[in-house]
């Protein structure tokens, strides 16, 4: 009985709690990438779902969501990043380096620690893709 309760309450917390309906979902992720052996800084742009290598990382972005344009900007992003150097795979049985959220906002709060890598996330965006011959492509000649 107790527990029905509480499942009742809990349900009516989140049903009239608005906080959640305050993101929106990317299905991309910009992130800026630095190898600190060569100094070179990259942007890299992330589809959500799909693996993408960065020298020996394999990120894959699980999720981005971003807030409405009407509230104080931030970008809040989901991933996994696996190292898949031959070292790493020898130290330790797992070799994931970084797995859980990361903030915009906050680079620091929640960062990937790697010796030869940084990845800071910069934004999340929902690109609309276009199919060739829509009506919204056509172009009058």
């Amino acid at each position: 009985m107790i527990k029905k309760n509480l499942l009742i309450i809990v349900f009516i917390f989140f049903v009239s709690n608005h906080s959640f309906a305050n993101w929106l979902e990317g299905n991309s992720a910009v992130f800026q990438s630095l190898d600190k052996i060569t100094a070179r800084i990259k942007t890299l742009e992330l589809k959500i779902g799909e693996k993408n290598n960065f020298g020996i990382l394999e990120i894959l972005v699980k999720r981005c969501v971003y807030s409405k344009p009407a509230e104080a900007p931030e970008s809040i992003a989901y991933i996994s990043i696996i190292d898949n150097s031959k070292k790493q795979i020898q130290l330790r049985k797992t070799n994931i380096v970084f797995d859980g959220w990361m903030f915009a906002s906050s680079p620091a709060l929640n960062a990937m620690e790697h010796p030869v890598y940084d990845l800071v996330l910069i934004d999340c965006k929902n690109r609309k893709t276009h199919k060739k011959g829509s009506s919204s492509d056509s172009s009058v000649d």
